[in-house]
């Protein structure tokens, strides 16, 4: 009776024992749910308010008839205030698509703002895609000039974009202002 008792004892034991790891599993596999769904949201809210800065930049370069000048990007993007608003934006720029016949054109127009523009670096493409404009200018002055057309995971985000007219994140990139060589990417929205 005493070895009954015993066993009926350790088997509830056993039992509620189990059924308690599994409700604490059932809770712990809920909370991180839950937290999952509650980062990615914040992720995707995040990155919807980027892309609203981005379509408004859009809006700024139509509002101009297709093309806009550096001081007109400078007080756009200021307006913007980018650091306290977009907290993880490194800037806002411009990349204009040019067909290498019309690239002469393109660099004069660049060398009458006076700021010493040039394009880099050399590639194979029948067109450029360099970064014109950007702000914060200080923070990314590495990537001013930078033709986006001479790497794969910028051109084909670039031009994805403007074949489907929306927005677009390239693959992972490194960041040629970043000096700390670590992984970034690049939002495009076509104009």
């Amino acid at each position: 009776m005493h070895v009954i008792i015993v066993a009926l004892s350790l088997t509830m034991t056993v039992g509620a024992w189990l059924y308690s790891k599994n409700q604490v599993d059932l809770q712990t596999e809920n909370r991180f749910v839950a937290a999952k769904d509650r980062t990615i949201g914040l992720i995707v809210d995040r990155m919807s308010r980027y892309e609203d800065a981005l379509w408004s930049g859009v809006a700024h370069i139509d509002a101009k008839g297709g093309k806009t000048s550096h001081s007109e990007w400078k007080t756009f993007s200021g307006s913007l205030n980018l650091a306290k608003k977009y907290p993880g934006v490194n800037g806002i720029g411009v990349i204009y698509y040019v067909d290498r016949r019309e690239f002469p054109e393109f660099q004069s127009i660049r060398d009458a703002e006076g700021r010493g523009f040039s394009v880099f670096p050399e590639h194979d493409q029948d067109f450029r895609l360099p970064i014109t404009f950007i702000e914060p200018e200080d923070i990314n002055a590495a990537a001013i000039g930078l033709d986006v057309a001479h790497e794969m995971n910028r051109r084909t985000g670039l031009l994805a974009s403007r074949d489907t007219g929306t927005a677009q994140i390239t693959g992972p990139i490194i960041l040629v202002q970043d000096s700390g060589h670590t992984a970034g990417f690049l939002f495009y929205t076509p104009f």
